[in-house]
C-alpha cells in the first residue's frame, strides 16, 4: 500500500488511522550469496575446521572487513562464523551513507581509507559496491553550525580531505530539490558517497574467501574458552575450534557474546530503533548528493530514482533491553510514524519535493549504540588474543571498512597501528554494561547523533554513578559536574543565583570567569580540588622493583617515599600511560594513572607482572584531596603535625602522616598544576573529615574549591602534557619533549630500543607550546583540532586549548609535522617559522614555545 508524505503528516497530526507497509520486499539485497560465487578455497567446505589461527565471530560488514583484511598482512589461516547468513544482522537495512567526517582524527582516518576501498574493491572480488562518489553536504542553518562545520573541515584537512565552506546558492546548484533559503552556508565534501550495505558486505567476504579466507554460515559462537587468561578455542553450535585468536564483531549481539566466556568481556552497547523511509521513483539525480541537515536531525539521499531519508531525532528509543530475539535475521521491528513524526516534518520541510511522494516502505531496523558514541575496537581488558570491533553507531559502512582494516593490523603487530584511544574498547570500565544504564544512556546517545557538538559538552544520562566523599559538599558548594570513568569531578563552581550548568557556545562560555577566579587562587593563594577519580594501584611482591623497571622509562630504584614521574611505554616508544609511582616499601609501590585509564592500565600492568608480584586497585579505598598554590603549606601545618619545610618534606617525596584526626595519609608533594602543593591521599572514611577541617583553616587564607576546568588551565600554561591529548601510543618522549622521564643508563625497558633509535635518528613530529592572539575578540576561543600553519602551509593541529588567566592569553598546545622532505624536526626548525593558528576560519597569530610560559624554571614548586 502506498500513501503520500504530505498526506502522512496531515494524517498523524490529525490523530488518524495508522498506515501500514509491507515488508514482503526489502530495499536492500538481504540474503543474496553473491560472495560464494566462483569463490576460492575458503568458501567452498560446509565442515567446521578443527582448529585455525583466528576465528572472527560474526559476518556483517565489519565481521567481513577484518577477515578480508587478516589475510593481507600475513593472517592467512582464518575462519568467519555466522549465526545465519552474511549480512543478515544490522547490516542489510543501512542506509548506506559513506561520509568521512568525525569529530576525532583517528576516526575521520578510518572513514577516509573505506573511501578508497569501496572505489577499487570490484576490481579485486569482481562483485560489485554499488558505490558512487556523489558527495555530500552539511547544511549550517546558524553560525553555531556552520563553526561545527569548519571544526570537522580543520579535522578532514589534517587527513588530507578535501572540503568547501559553499553559499546557500552553491547549495542550491549542487542540489537543486533542496531548499536552501533558511541556510547560512553548507560543507561540501566531494568525495563523499554513497553504496548499497549488502553489496560492500558480499563483495569484503567473496575478497575473504579468494584469500583463502573460510566463510561459515549458520554457525553460532556459543562460548570462547580460555587457558592462561588467552583464547584457546571457540565452542560453536557445530563443534568446537581450537585458535589463537578470536575477534568478536557480532554487532548488536557483542555484549551477549562477551558473556559467553569465562572471564566475561565487557562489551558496552544497546540496540535502538532507527527510522528512514524511502519513496517510489521522483526521476531524482542519481548523482544527487548527500544532504546531511543536523539542524533538522535528517539526512537525505538518492535511492532508486527516488529518496531514502531519515534521521537521528532528539530523544532516540532504545530496544531489546531483555535481550534480542533468537534468529533475528533480515527482519525489521514495527513501524512508528508517531517518533518518526519530527523527523518527518524536518524532511518536509528540507525538501519540499517529497511534499507528494509516494512512499515505498518505512525501515525500523535496530543500530547499536556505546556509551560516548565512539565505536569499540581493540584487545578486551579481560583475556589476551580476545579482540573487539563493534558498536559503530549507526556509521558501520563508513567505518567498517577502515575499522576491519585497523583491527588486522593490531591482530598481526601486537598494538593499534596508530593512535586509536578514542574506540579503544578499554576505555570502558565493568559498570558501563549495567542495563539501566545501557538504556537510559542510549535513548541519549542516539539524540546526540547530530546535535552540536559544542566543547565541554556532558551527557547527562546514567549520572551520578561514582561519586567521591566529598560530592555532597561539593554539590552544595554549587559545583558544575562532569563525568570521566563514571565518577563525578566537579568542573566549575558557580556563585549564588548563577546556573551551574555550562553555556552552549564555540564563543566565551558563562563557566570562564569562575574557573579564572579558582585558577588565580591556586597561583596567587590556595585552592583544593577533589581528584579522588585517579586510578590508582599498588603492585606489590619481591620482584616489584625489576617488573616495574621493565614497564617504566624512568628509574624506578628510588628509595621509599619517592615519586618518580614516568612513562609506560610499548615497544615502539610510543605511551600506554604517564603515571606517577612512588616507592611505598622495598616490595611495595603505588602507581597513580589518569582517570579514564583505569581499566586500560590494569590490564597492560597486570600482563607484565610475574606471578610473584601483585597488583590491586585501590582507586575506591582513596580520595586525593589535592592542596595547591603557594599557602597550602601553611593550610596543611595546621592541622597536622608533620614539618612540611622543603627539608624534612622535599619536592617529588610521600609521606604518610596524620592530618586533623585522620591516619594513614599518603601526602604526597607533587602537581599538577606547577605550584606549591600536596596530593593527600585520605583513606575514604577520613576524606569528608579531612576536607572539613582543611576548608575550616583554610578560610582565613582564602582557600576555596577548583574544578577541573581550572586544574586544566594551570596545567597548560605550565605545558604539561595529558594523556589522549598531546600523548598516546604513538607519541614518545622525545616527540613530547619529555625526554626527562626516560633513563637510558637504567637498563633495559619496554621500548627503550625504538627510543634509542629514534634519538640516534631524529623525531618527524612535535608537542610544543603556543599563545594565541585572537585580536580582543573575546568569543574567538581554540578548543582543540585547530589547524596549525607554520610560514602559511598547515603543519600540525591543535591537541588541548584552554585560556591562561595568569598569562592573559588563549594557550594552545599542538603537533608539529616536520619537514615535507623526511628531515628529522630541530629546535631550529620550530623556531624560525611563523605561526598561525586557525579558529573558525579566522587565521589568528600565534607565539610558538618550547618551554612553559608560566614558571619555566619550576621554582615555585620547590618554594
Amino acid at each position: 500500500m502506498s500513501a503520500i508524505l504530505g498526506g502522512i503528516r496531515r494524517v498523524r497530526a490529525s490523530g488518524g488511522v495508522q498506515i501500514l507497509r509491507s515488508r514482503a520486499r526489502s530495499i536492500s539485497t538481504a540474503g543474496s550469496c553473491h560472495w560464494a560465487a566462483a569463490s576460492g578455497s575458503g568458501a567452498g567446505s560446509n565442515r567446521l575446521p578443527e582448529q585455525a589461527q583466528v576465528v572472527v565471530g560474526g559476518g556483517g560488514i565489519v565481521g567481513c572487513s577484518v577477515a578480508y583484511h587478516l589475510p593481507k598482512v600475513g593472517c592467512k589461516d582464518v575462519v568467519l562464523l555466522e549465526q545465519g547468513s552474511i549480512g543478515c544482522g544490522t547490516t542489510w537495512h543501512a542506509a548506506s551513507l559513506v561520509g568521512q567526517l568525525r569529530g576525532s582524527l583517528p576516526e575521520t582516518k578510518i572513514c577516509k581509507y573505506g573511501v578508497e576501498l569501496y572505489q577499487k574493491l570490484e576490481e579485486e572480488t569482481g562483485l560489485g559496491t554499488s558505490w558512487k562518489q556523489t558527495g555530500s553536504i552539511t547544511l549550517a542553518r546558524n553560525k553555531d553550525r556552520l563553526t561545527a562545520a569548519r571544526r570537522v573541515q580543520a579535522i578532514g584537512r589534517v587527513c588530507g580531505i578535501d572540503t568547501e565552506v559553499i553559499s546557500p546558492e552553491e547549495c542550491r546548484k549542487l542540489c537543486p530539490l533542496i531548499r536552501t533559503d533558511d541556510l547560512l552556508a553548507a560543507l561540501w565534501i566531494p568525495t563523499d558517497g554513497v553504496a548499497l550495505s549488502s553489496d560492500i558486505t558480499n563483495s569484503l567476504a567473496k575478497g575473504a574467501t579468494l584469500q583463502g579466507v573460510r566463510v561459515m554460515e549458520k554457525v553460532g559462537v556459543e562460548g570462547v574458552d580460555v587457558e592462561n587468561g588467552r583464547v584457546c578455542g571457540v565452542r560453536t553450535s557445530q563443534g568446537d575450534i581450537k585458535c589463537e585468536v578470536f575477534i568478536n564483531c557480532a554487532g548488536q549481539w557483542a555484549r551477549q557474546l562477551g558473556q559467553l566466556s569465562n572471564p566475561p568481556v565487557n562489551i558496552p552497547l544497546h540496540s535502538s530503533e532507527h527510522f528512514y523511509i524511502v519513496t517510489k521513483p521522483m526521476d531524482v539525480d542519481p548523482m544527487m548528493p548527500v544532504v546531511r541537515d543536523h539542524c533538522g536531525y535528517i539526512y537525505v539521499r538518492e535511492w532508486s530514482g527516488g529518496f531514502l531519508a531519515g534521521g537521528f531525532e532528539p530523544r532516540g528509543k532504545p530496544c531489546f533491553a531483555e535481550g534480542i530475539p533468537e534468529s533475528f535475521e533480515f527482519q525489521l521491528l514495527p513501524e512508528d510514524w508517531d517518533h518518526f513524526q519530527i523527523l518527518l516534518e524536518q524532511i518536509l520541510h528540507r525538501v519540499p519535493a517529497m511534499e507528494n511522494a509516494e512512499i515505498r516502505q518505512m525501515i525500523n531496523g535496530p543500530e547499536s549504540f556505546t556509551p560516548d558514541l565512539h565505536p569499540m575496537v581493540g584487545e578486551t581488558a579481560e583475556i589476551r588474543n580476545y579482540y573487539v570491533a563493534a558498536g559503530l553507531n549507526s556509521y558501520g559502512i563508513a567505518g567498517g571498512a577502515g575499522f576491519g582494516k585497523a583491527l588486522a593490523e593490531w591482530v598481526a603487530g601486537g598494538g593499534p597501528p596508530y593512535d586509536l584511544w578514542t574506540v579503544d574498547v578499554r576505555r570502558f570500565g565493568p559498570h558501563h554494561s549495567n542495563k539501566k544504564y545501557l538504556f537510559e544512556r542510549t535513548r541519549e546517545a542516539m539524540g546526540r547523533h547530530y546535535q552540536l557538538p559544542y566543547p565541554k559538552w556532558e551527557l547527562v544520562t546514567g549520572r551520578g554513578m561514582r561519586r567521591s566523599p566529598l560530592h555532597d559538599r561539593l554539590d552544595a558548594a554549587r559545583a558544575s559536574w562532569g563525568c570521566v570513568m563514571g565518577w563525578e569531578r566537579p568542573n566549575w563552581f558557580a556563585k549564588e543565583n548563577e546556573s551551574c550548568d555550562n553555556d552552549l557556545t564555540f564563543g566565551q562560555p558563562n563557566w570562564l570567569a569562575n574557573s579564572g577566579e579558582e585558577h588565580l587562587a591556586c597561583r596567587e593563594g590556595v585552592a583544593l580540588f577533589d581528584l579522588t577519580s585517579f586510578a590508582k594501584f599498588e603492585i606489590e611482591g619481591s620482584d616489584a622493583e625489576s617488573a616495574l623497571q621493565m614497564l617504566c622509562s624512568n628509574n624506578l630504584a628510588v628509595p621509599p617515599g619517592k615519586i618518580v614521574y614516568t612513562g609506560m611505554l610499548n615497544q615502539h616508544g610510543g605511551f600506554q600511560t604517564d603515571c606517577t609511582v612512588t616507592r611505598l616499601t622495598r616490595d611495595k609501590y603505588l602507581a597513580v594513572c589518569p582517570a579514564g585509564q583505569a581499566t586500560y592500565m590494569a590490564a597492560w600492568i597486570s600482563r607484565h607482572l610475574p606471578s610473584s608480584v601483585s597488583l590491586r586497585d585501590v582507586t575506591a579505598g582513596y580520595s586525593v584531596l589535592a592542596l595547591m598554590g603557594p599557602k597550602s603549606r601553611d593550610v596543611l601545618q595546621k592541622i597536622t603535625g608533620t614539618p612540611l619545610d622543603n627539608e624534612r618534606f622535599p619536592f617529588s617525596t610521600l609521606q604518610t602522616i596524620e592530618v586533623g584526626l585522620a591516619s594513614g595519609v599518603r601526602a604526597m608533594r607533587i602537581t599538577y598544576v606547577g605550584e606549591l602543593g600536596w596530593e593527600l591521599h585520605v583513606p575514604s572514611e577520613f576524606a569528608l573529615g579531612v576536607y572539613e577541617q582543611l576548608m575550616e583553616e583554610g578560610a582565613e587564607l582564602g582557600l576555596r574549591n577548583g574544578g577541573m576546568y581550572a586544574v586544566d588551565s594551570l596545567r597548560m600554561e605550565k605545558g604539561f602534557r595529558h594523556w589522549g591529548h598531546e600523548l598516546d601510543t604513538h607519541t614518545t618522549p622525545w616527540e613530547a619533549q619529555l625526554g626527562f622521564i626516560v633513563d637510558m643508563e637504567k637498563g633495559d625497558f619496554i621500548g627503550r630500543s625504538a627510543l634509542a633509535k629514534q634519538k640516534e635518528e631524529g623525531v618527524h613530529q612535535m608537542i610544543t607550546n603556543f599563545t594565541v592572539d585572537t585580536k580582543d575578540d573575546e568569543n574567538l576561543l581554540p578548543w582543540g583540532h585547530e589547524n596549525i600553519y607554520r610560514n602559511g602551509e598547515l603543519v600540525g593541529y591543535v591537541t588541548s586549548a584552554s585560556f591562561g588567566h595568569s598569562v592573559g592569553k588563549p594557550l594552545c598546545m599542538g603537533l608539529i609535522y616536520g619537514p615535507k622532505d623526511s628531515r628529522a624536526i630541530t629546535t631550529g626548525y620550530l623556531r624560525e617559522g611563523r605561526y598561525e593558528i586557525e579558529i573558525d576560519g579566522n587565521s589568528c597569530p600565534a607565539q610558538m614555545s618550547l618551554r612553559p610560559f608560566y614558571d619555566p624554571k619550576s621554582l615555585r614548586v620547590r618554594m
